[in-house]
């Protein structure tokens, strides 16, 4: 997986109120752990500055990766965050008009995998001859419309298709609000010089 840029994401506020929970629980945590040592008679070093800082960084780690992994899905923060949830597995109904820089009229299918979390994503496309990955992505929302999700990818050809060899290309997708389906094109470098149409449904 690899980072991802939202357009107008408060990332920094996120970040900020992640670092403000942790320093202003982590004295609590210690007085609460204080007590109970003192009631079961353990006598402790915790009045040292290096072991009363580690639960500061440890509670800021251990709130990270829960927003990272899970909490950042939970809808009503989504939409104060202006980010979609991709995660899953889609249907892509593809269709080639350009190819060599000659008109063609080429259908094509394959299935797409979508990996994300709050700061990571990954797109994972497998056709029967090929499958690509994503590189680098980025995500706007445009208000009433939906999703835009602009990535690079590489390209990785079968062993067995000789006569198609690695390459890279960008695409671009409008998910629907409601994120179960999208639209969009995608291009190819000097090496396929492809240009055409994708349609995505997601699996239920």
């Amino acid at each position: 997986m690899h980072d991802y840029s939202i357009d107008k994401h408060p990332k920094q506020t996120v970040l900020f109120s992640l670092a403000f929970i942790a320093i202003t629980t982590a004295p609590i945590i210690k007085e609460l752990a204080e007590i109970i040592v003192s009631f079961l008679k353990v006598s402790t070093g915790w009045s040292s500055p290096p072991v009363v800082a580690i639960p500061v960084f440890g509670l800021f780690a251990g709130l990270y990766f829960l927003f990272d992994k899970y909490l950042w899905k939970i809808s009503s923060l989504r939409k104060f965050l202006l980010v979609p949830d991709l995660n899953g597995k889609w249907i892509c109904d593809g269709h080639t008009s350009l190819k060599n820089a000659e008109p063609v009229d080429f259908a094509w299918n394959a299935k797409i995998s979508i990996t994300q979390s709050w700061s990571k994503i990954l797109i994972h496309l497998k056709t029967e001859q090929s499958e690509s990955k994503s590189i680098s992505a980025s995500i706007f929302h445009e208000a009433g419309v939906g999703y835009r999700l602009l990535y690079q990818y590489n390209n990785k050809p079968n062993a067995n298709e000789l006569d198609l060899r690695n390459h890279s290309g960008s695409a671009e997708l409008l998910f629907s609000e409601d994120t179960t389906s999208a639209t969009g094109s995608y291009y190819t470098d000097r090496h396929r010089t492809t240009v055409g149409t994708m349609t995505l449904h997601k699996e239920k």
